[in-house]
């Protein structure tokens, strides 16, 4: 199974871009309060998330191959 992390400071109305080689599941959570925002996609192999507002935001990709090719890029607002 693979995992892979990463954490992205973004802005309010900047788009991440995930791309994978298979279906995953794809976890944006910001990193700033006890009551932090969590979205998700099941099952997909892209992900278009809308960032609400400015932070640290933390990308986890969950996927059940161990050769996953993937992308984690953003779209500026």
């Amino acid at each position: 199974m693979a995992v892979v992390k990463a954490s992205l400071k973004l802005f309010g109305g900047d788009t991440v871009v995930v791309r994978c080689s298979e279906n995953c599941h794809i976890h944006l959570m910001s990193d700033g309060s006890s009551n932090a925002d969590i979205f998700s996609v099941e099952n997909q192999d892209n992900a278009y998330l809308a960032i609400p507002y400015s932070g640290i935001w933390r990308v986890l990709i969950d996927s059940h191959s161990q050769s996953l090719e993937h992308s984690i890029s953003y779209v500026a607002a």
